[in-house]
């Protein structure tokens, strides 16, 4: 009697097989009950492509909108293969879906494809997001007494940004409600999503006020954030920028800004939440 294979292994050759319909997969060691072992690996196969294909459209429906079903689902198929899950967690499987879009030939053909899922991830991350008590306006001034400009402000952690050549909100908005026409002429968008009453808050905003934002969310003084909007637009206004975070409740600790050292910035020291983009 031929011994079984130790259980890594099998489970090893049972996700392969999951994945990739030319993988054999560990049939002999499937008890067969009235079905053949390979057809049971091929419902266990079927319906794990089908679950993980359809939190992809979930997570992508501007994309899918875009560029059809059918498209899609082959799309999903591929990158699920590249991409396998490692986690019974499905929330954080489409976090390469955008670089891989990039990468086949619709994402030369619709240049601006890439950009939306990244746009949907983004909002994901944001809505997904830990929460984090956050300053009213008198608790902000309070912080601010006697330290002027030499502080940093740390923003709530649902806080993410795009920076895109392209309209990229123009196109998501126009892709899952298309009414009228969609002018893709003019320059790019800057985009800042934040979560606001449960829901993801999306808007354009100018070079200027994204650079503030950035500037502050990596971990930058006020002086640097208000310096670094102004040389783009001298007409920038900080202190009507910092009201409406704080009227978002996006502000969430006002902190002496750290000495600089020889070898940089130490970003961790207070334990700022720094979203990504």
């Amino acid at each position: 009697m031929n011994a079984k294979p130790p259980l890594r292994e099998l489970q090893t050759a049972f996700l392969a097989a999951l994945f990739d319909d030319a993988e054999p997969g560990p049939v002999d060691s499937i008890p067969g009950n009235g079905l053949m072992p390979e057809a049971r690996l091929r419902i266990y196969r079927r319906s794990c492509n089908e679950i993980q294909t359809a939190t992809l459209r979930t997570s992508y429906p501007a994309v899918l909108a875009l560029v059809g079903q059918d498209w899609f689902d082959q799309a999903a198929r591929r990158y699920r293969r590249l991409y396998p899950s490692h986690s019974g967690n499905l929330q954080g499987l489409g976090a390469h879906f955008a670089d891989y879009l990039e990468t086949i030939p619709a994402g030369r053909t619709l240049p601006y494809l890439t950009d939306v899922a990244r746009l949907e991830w983004l909002r994901q991350k944001t809505i997904l997001s830990a929460d984090s008590q956050v300053l009213t306006l008198d608790s902000f001034m309070a912080g601010l007494d006697g330290a002027g400009e030499s502080l940093r402000v740390g923003l709530h952690p649902c806080v993410h940004w795009l920076n895109s050549p392209y309209r990229v909100l123009t196109i998501w908005r126009f892709a899952l409600d298309p009414r009228g026409d969609l002018d893709l002429d003019g320059q790019g968008e800057n985009v800042i999503l934040w979560r606001e009453d449960g829901e993801v808050v999306m808007t354009s905003v100018d070079a200027a006020t994204l650079a503030y934002v950035t500037a502050l969310a990596t971990g930058e003084s006020l002086e640097q954030a208000s310096m670094g909007a102004a040389t783009l637009d001298d007409r920038f206004d900080p202190v009507q920028c910092m009201n409406e975070l704080i009227g978002h409740h996006l502000v969430t600790r006002v902190l002496p800004h750290p000495v600089i050292e020889k070898q940089g910035h130490n970003h961790d020291k207070y334990g700022i939440d720094q979203p990504h983009c």
